[in-house]
């Protein structure tokens, strides 16, 4: 410990000749000459706060990202097929042969379309004619409860139940042996 003490003094002086030694920057070398710089950056010392534009340019990638994700893949897919396979020609149908559905369109992508995709024109006849006939039959039980409601009325009539509800059916032969034994007595 002692004989760092006695090194100090030497060790100071070399840093000061270090120190000429080392090109100091120029802020430095103005202040050791008792130069003081001062900057203020300008008019007014404090900053402008903005909203935040985050959330906006993450959408906006996300965006283009997910677009150009699907979207380079299916043009580049439609460019092939119409440069490859092309529009259909018209030819003469063989005898005996017929044409399915899809046959009857020109481009390739709504052949497959129609073949894959769409349903077949007769079927979606079919499903409204079906549609057609439920609601024309629904319309016809309404008019007749209607009709019913209103002669009911008309002739001051009710509902009379003349069969046995199967569900009641112990019920109902219960008290009617009940009923018998009474009258029986």
């Amino acid at each position: 410990m002692a004989g760092m003490s006695i090194l100090r003094p030497c060790l100071q002086g070399f840093r000061i000749v270090n120190n000429r030694l080392i090109q100091t920057p120029i802020q430095r070398q103005s202040q050791l000459l008792g130069q003081v710089s001062v900057r203020n950056g300008g008019h007014e010392t404090r900053m402008a706060i903005i909203p935040s534009r985050f959330d906006w340019t993450r959408f906006k990638d996300d965006f283009i990202f997910y677009l150009m994700l699907g979207l380079v893949p299916m043009m580049a897919t439609i460019t092939s097929i119409n440069l490859f396979i092309g529009p259909a020609e018209l030819s003469e149908i063989p005898e005996g042969y017929e044409p399915k559905e899809w046959e009857y369109y020109k481009s390739p992508i709504k052949r497959w379309l129609a073949k894959y995709v769409y349903e077949e024109p007769q079927k979606e006849y079919e499903r409204t004619l079906h549609f057609l006939h439920e609601s024309q039959q629904k319309r016809y039980w309404r008019i007749m409860k209607k009709r019913y409601q209103f002669l009911s009325q008309e002739r001051m009539d009710y509902q009379g139940w003349y069969i046995i509800d199967p569900s009641n059916r112990a019920k109902f032969y219960a008290e009617n042996a009940a009923t018998k034994e009474m009258y029986d007595r």
